[in-house]
């Protein structure tokens, strides 16, 4: 049976902001916090009492994100940096230890989705999505997986897609192979951390409904939606929700998992 209506709005921030949130007392890192699953992961984390470092490229974005949650009560630091140097990720890694406390969690939201058939691709293309979307998360994972190693606990969600599991049905196979990378690293990274208590899990989501299917005529998010089984778009809160589970305590005997949000898209 499907069904064309969304979860309420808020309903995902009051189940898990209770009496003891799930995240209270971690300090997590998220990338591309100012993208339209960005900005919903941050807000979910906030309310399950995490600690948050923000990074993304837009300073001014950044500074009314992080501004948001801090008036909502959350302990917020905020970087605008390129999550691909791994220079200056490692930078903001140990800032956020320092201002913070050491990382328990990280999620690699960065990314960059650019439609254009292969056989028009330049190779500055290939660099640039390889690099968004596969290099941030190779960044953000040499910075913080040290850490925890020597802690001996810690969960990483890298953000995937479907397009790495089955193609991109978009022409965009460039970033199909870039979060199929994702997916590669997560698996890898997750047998070598395991023996450390450190989990390394992917979110590979479906067709959400974001700033990104802005231009997408309603006829064309009508048919992005009817490839699930509930006959509409995802919501970015239920990206979010995902993450915050695999970042929890909830998920401890959970790693190299790629955990689709998608609606019954691929099955």
């Amino acid at each position: 049976m499907s069904s064309d209506v969304a979860p309420r709005s808020g309903a995902v921030q009051e189940a898990v902001a209770g009496r003891a949130p799930l995240l209270a007392g971690t300090t997590v890192v998220l990338t591309g916090a100012t993208g339209g699953i960005g900005q919903a992961i941050a807000r979910l984390l906030a309310a399950a009492g995490a600690r948050l470092a923000l990074t993304d490229l837009g300073e001014d974005q950044l500074a009314t994100l992080a501004r948001e949650l801090r008036d909502g009560g959350a302990e917020v630091t905020a970087q605008a940096l390129d999550a691909s140097d791994r220079s200056a990720f490692d930078g903001f890694a140990a800032r956020t230890t320092a201002e913070l406390g050491p990382v328990d969690g990280l999620v690699n939201c960065a990314g960059l989705f650019e439609v254009s058939p292969f056989t028009a691709l330049h190779p500055d293309d290939w660099a640039r999505a390889l690099a968004a979307n596969l290099g941030t998360a190779v960044a953000g994972c040499h910075a913080v997986l040290p850490g925890m190693l020597e802690r001996g606990s810690g969960s990483i969600v890298n953000i995937a897609s479907t397009a790495g599991e089955y193609g991109s049905i978009s022409p965009a196979a460039h970033y199909a192979a870039a979060k199929a990378g994702v997916i590669g690293l997560t698996k890898s990274l997750a047998r070598e951390a395991a023996g450390a208590n450190v989990r390394v899990n992917a979110v590979s989501p479906g067709p959400i409904e974001t700033a990104g299917l802005g231009a997408a005529t309603p006829e064309q998010k009508a048919v992005a939606g009817a490839r699930t089984l509930f006959n509409r778009l995802g919501q970015p809160e239920e990206i979010a929700a995902a993450c915050v589970y695999l970042l929890s305590p909830l998920s401890t005997f959970v790693t190299g998992h790629v955990l689709r949000v998608n609606g019954g898209a691929l099955l």
